[in-house]
């Protein structure tokens, strides 16, 4: 993938995208969930793969970054770092870091590295696992989140008969640049393949239903925010996965 490619993938990231709404909310969970994992582990340094719709950076920067010594965030795209320059104060402490994920190697060992939906993009996941593992202090943790192929509304569509197979990537999938799906399983043992221990695995938010029909439902923000909250425990058929692996 070039840099090119990567910038014409940024439709997928800006409103009118069909699935904008949803993602947006959806990186409002995983952002507050990886603020109280850094905070719990006790993490000074950080290293953030991707930029995305820019949720994740901003909420570390306004929630995490009193107690961080030094935060890099990698992005490929030069219009997604631009973006994100115009879009936030970006303190002297953050260094923005223009370079592919298989290729940057951040000045210092981190405690952690955050790749929240990175691993469907890349085109071989276990090697970024161990590249970056090489990059972790001891005792150090990735945190990882992907978008499940086992998703209760997928197996619903698929037992209607409305999807032929959970693990096809759709036209918007591609769209975002996805290469493949994972499902529980095959993300812990690519993670405990590539050398980590998995110490915490959670779902991000129990969807039951379509996209569209999710939304034509219009609920209450509380009853939202409990598909959520229930969805933790069932990181099976949520529809997206949260792993905390240590090394």
């Amino acid at each position: 993938m070039d840099t090119n490619e990567l910038d014409a993938q940024r439709g997928a990231y800006r409103e009118g995208f069909p699935f904008y709404q949803e993602s947006e909310l959806m990186l409002d969970w995983y952002a507050g969930r990886i603020v109280r994992a850094l905070a719990a582990r006790g993490v000074r340094s950080l290293v953030s793969l991707g930029i995305g719709q820019r949720i994740v950076g901003p909420r570390i920067l306004r929630d995490s970054l009193p107690v961080l010594d030094a935060y890099y965030i990698v992005e490929g795209s030069g219009d997604a770092i631009e973006e994100f320059r115009r879009g936030v104060k970006v303190p002297p402490l953050v260094r923005l870091e223009h370079a592919f994920f298989e290729d940057y190697e951040p000045p210092e060992l981190v405690d952690a590295v955050e790749m929240g939906f990175v691993l469907e993009h890349v085109e071989d996941p276990a090697f970024i696992l161990r590249r970056y593992s090489r990059f972790l202090k001891p005792g150090g943790v990735a945190l990882v989140a992907v978008p499940n192929a086992r998703s209760l509304h997928r197996l619903v569509g698929e037992a209607a008969g409305l999807l032929d197979d959970v693990y096809r990537l759709s036209p918007e999938d591609l769209q975002y640049g996805h290469k493949r799906y994972f499902d529980l399983n095959s993300l812990t043992e690519t993670i405990a393949g590539a050398g980590y221990r998995v110490e915490v695995a959670e779902g991000i938010f129990l969807k039951p239903v379509t996209t569209g029909q999710f939304a034509a439902l219009a609920l209450a923000p509380k009853v939202v925010d409990a598909f959520f909250r229930v969805g933790a425990d069932y990181p099976a058929i949520a529809n997206a996965i949260y792993v905390e692996a240590a090394i």
